[in-house]
């Protein structure tokens, strides 16, 4: 099916939602359900595969949209067998970075493509960045993607799932404006105030530096997300943070600088330890 297929587990990750294939049935609720009452939410494609498709785990699409009914939107590209289509993938991509449309990036799978689309235009540009890279690698499938995975609360629990996804979806306004900034100037405008209060700057920076200052902006509107959460649970979201990311359930070149920068003690909920730790792996994009 074109998916990508985690060997550990046997399923097919489809962007919005896991699904088994030896049961044919999805593993979490369908994020439509409330559109369709009177289908089951676990179901695929209505249960008609030969004429529809689930591109992402979310609502079915004919395949002959492409050549029949309501004309594609701007913003939006076609997906068959949960293969994006490479042209208008990036066409969407020109369009949703240039008019900052964040929105047409529904959830972490789709923004994880769009971070790898980033990093393509500014290679070909011969940008000297490799920021976005570095945030490719951390949403896919053994990170914030990976949060996804119905598991039961084995390696993370509902509560910390949502709170890395809205977190995800939090930070993408952003780092779209960025990403805009970038590929049309070659670097990034203006600047922040970092998590300590101080007044940053973006301007005239280049290559690592400005890559650096990157994650330090990132992790700054981090620690913002941390400090706006409400809920009482907090404590346990991060200690479950904590341990996924000091297991082995990250990508290598997580786990290689959790091993040998933080002795596998890195604390999420340390700046020091954020900045580090993106900093390190902004290294590893880099190869340095």
């Amino acid at each position: 099916n074109a998916k990508e297929l985690d060997d550990e587990t046997g399923y097919y990750y489809y962007g919005a939602r896991y699904y088994n294939p030896r049961v044919s049935l999805w593993l979490n609720v369908d994020p439509l359900a409330e559109k369709m009452p009177s289908w089951s939410p676990y179901a695929y494609a209505f249960n008609n595969p030969v004429r529809l498709v689930d591109p992402d785990g979310r609502e079915p699409i004919p395949w002959y949209r492409k050549w029949i009914g309501e004309a594609r939107k701007p913003w939006q590209w076609y997906a068959v067998g949960g293969v994006y289509d490479r042209n208008t993938f990036n066409s969407a991509a020109v369009y949703s970075t240039q008019n900052l449309r964040a929105n047409a990036y529904q959830n972490v799978y789709q923004r994880n493509a769009y971070y790898g689309w980033v990093q393509s235009q500014a290679d070909a540009k011969g940008l000297n960045s490799k920021w976005f890279g570095a945030a490719q690698l951390v949403t896919g499938l053994r990170g914030v993607g990976g949060t996804a995975i119905p598991d039961g609360g084995i390696i993370t629990s509902s509560a910390t799932d949502k709170f890395l996804q809205r977190g995800n979806k939090f930070l993408f306004s952003y780092n779209i404006k960025n990403a805009r900034d970038l590929l049309a100037n070659g670097g990034v405008s203006g600047g922040f105030t970092d998590a300590y209060g101080a007044k940053q700057s973006f301007e005239g920076l280049t290559g690592i530096a400005l890559d650096n200052k990157l994650v330090e902006f990132e992790q700054s509107k981090v620690q913002e997300y941390i400090n706006s959460y409400t809920g009482t649970d907090l404590k346990g979201i991060i200690n479950n943070i904590n341990n996924m990311m000091n297991g082995s359930l990250p990508s290598s070149e997580v786990r290689d600088v959790i091993k040998n920068k933080f002795d596998n003690k890195f604390d999420f909920r340390k700046y020091e330890d954020r900045i580090k730790l993106g900093q390190e792996l902004i290294k590893k994009v880099r190869k340095e």
